[in-house]
């Protein structure tokens, strides 16, 4: 007769349980890791010395949500809301989210002199969306390597900059420097003013050091590591040759449509301004409507096509393995490519005269159209719980979120909870991955059998 389990065994069988459900696969893993970075954040902001005013836990949760995606949407005005402590939280978060938490945490193994194994690995190579788990360490040295000395490069070019002003002592110059150096290179968006960007709009020394900051980390580690060891063009990966060549076109079309919209047109927000002035304008809002969410033009205020223009920006996002999110570059040129090779009857995909795989193109049109729909899902969620906002608002909120951008046409602070919880899943899926959080859920099946082929009439 089988004996029945004792209490202890019991709650051994649910660990046991616990632990497969959470560590089976790598995508589950992650997206249980950022889970916990959150909640500890948001606990840590909801204590009393981190407020410098009552802020309600929905948007402690919000807001922790937030820093550790990189999105920068707030609910509150974190530079009153907070203490310096609180700061510092969300600007952790920030970074942690930016270099994603297992490359901290691999971080921290290898300065404890701990091995890193397969494991280890592997969970990077789905962090970092990479192709392989080989050179992860390396990789993971380069990334916090390049993320010091190009944020210290960004501290020393804003702290001299404000405490040039006149209007900060140098203490106040150099962690307002601090913060806004890791919140841009990160991709992050987060401002200690209440204005984001907005006083510093014909500023060029702060506008040129963000959008530097902005563009680096916005390429990519991988773009970056391989632009720093490998000398010429040619020698140049294919992912990172796009990446380039990306940030330069799209950054151009960009700043040309802003101009376009914004200057020349009737309806935008710069008209009858010096060119030179809308160039500057236009030039910094270009750089960061892709991924990084600060503004020194008012959003609402600008012309209806302009909003277009940064819905598909926002959609777009960075580059892989980069401190952005969106459904990311390479995923946009490889659709491109695979339809304009359809279009001339060509039997494989060819970009800068390398063939991309079948399962490559297969995951480009899966990123981009999993997104889409989880964007209208929880837009159509959102106008429903939400009634009193916009709904072309309500859109551009989450789109902002999926792309992890953290520009809004001023609806964050009035969301529901409801429409807060839904936000919160948006800035979670954009910087995971929708296919990672599909991939927690679901089985990936290999059949033996197979079925005879069949045509169907498309089109």
């Amino acid at each position: 007769m089988r004996h029945p389990l004792s209490i202890r065994e019991r709650r051994l069988k649910r660990i046991e349980a616990l632990y497969r459900i959470v560590f089976e696969k790598p995508a589950r893993f992650i997206a249980s890791g950022f889970l916990l970075v959150i909640l500890i954040g948001a606990t840590l902001l909801y204590m009393p010395f981190a407020q410098s005013e009552p802020v309600a836990w929905i948007d402690c949760l919000f807001i922790a949500t937030s820093a550790a995606t990189v999105t920068g949407l707030s609910t509150v005005d974190i530079g009153t809301a907070f203490t310096t402590f609180g700061e510092l939280v969300i600007m952790a978060l920030i970074q942690i989210g930016g270099l994603g938490f297992m490359t901290v945490a691999l971080m921290l193994l290898s300065v404890l002199g701990r091995k890193i194994g397969l494991k280890q690995r592997i969970l990077l190579q789905e962090s970092l969306n990479l192709s392989g788990p080989g050179g992860t360490v390396r990789l993971v040295r380069n990334i916090v390597f390049t993320t010091i000395i190009v944020q210290v490069i960004g501290l020393y070019f804003l702290t001299a900059e404000l405490y040039g002003t006149g209007d900060y002592s140098f203490g106040d110059a150099l962690y307002y420097g601090f913060f806004h150096a890791v919140s841009a290179f990160n991709n992050a968006g987060f401002a200690l003013w209440p204005d984001s960007l907005m006083q510093f709009e014909q500023n060029t020394s702060i506008v040129i050091t963000i959008s530097i900051l902005i563009m680096i980390g916005g390429l990519g580690f991988t773009t970056i590591a391989d632009v720093t060891e490998v000398k010429g063009w040619k020698r140049l990966a294919l992912h990172s040759k796009i990446m380039i060549g990306s940030l330069l076109v799209i950054n151009g079309i960009a700043w040309f449509g802003l101009m376009l919209f914004e200057w020349v047109s009737r309806e935008g927000a710069l008209y009858g301004r010096p060119l030179g002035e809308a160039l500057h304008a236009t030039f910094f809002q270009a750089i960061t409507t892709r991924t990084a969410g600060f503004n020194t033009m008012d959003i609402a205020t600008m012309a209806p096509v302009s909003i277009g223009l940064i819905l598909i920006l926002m959609y777009i996002g960075a580059g892989a393995a980069s401190t952005g999110s969106g459904i990311k570059v390479t995923t946009v040129v490889v659709i491109l490519a695979d339809m304009w090779a359809f279009l001339l009857g060509k039997k494989e995909t060819v970009i800068m005269e390398r063939t991309i795989d079948t399962f490559q193109i297969k995951k480009a049109y899966m990123v981009a159209i999993t997104s889409f729909f989880f964007i209208v899902f929880i837009t159509t969620l959102t106008v429903l719980t939400n009634g009193h906002l916009p709904a072309t608002a309500v859109l551009f909120e989450v789109v902002s979120a999926f792309g992890t951008v953290g520009l809004s046409l001023g609806i964050t602070a009035e969301l529901n909870n409801s429409g807060k919880e839904l936000i919160m899943f948006m800035m979670l899926l954009g910087r995971v991955g929708s296919l990672t959080i599909l991939f927690t859920v679901a089985r990936q099946l290999d059949r033996k059998i197979r079925y005879p082929k069949e045509k169907l009439l498309i089109g």
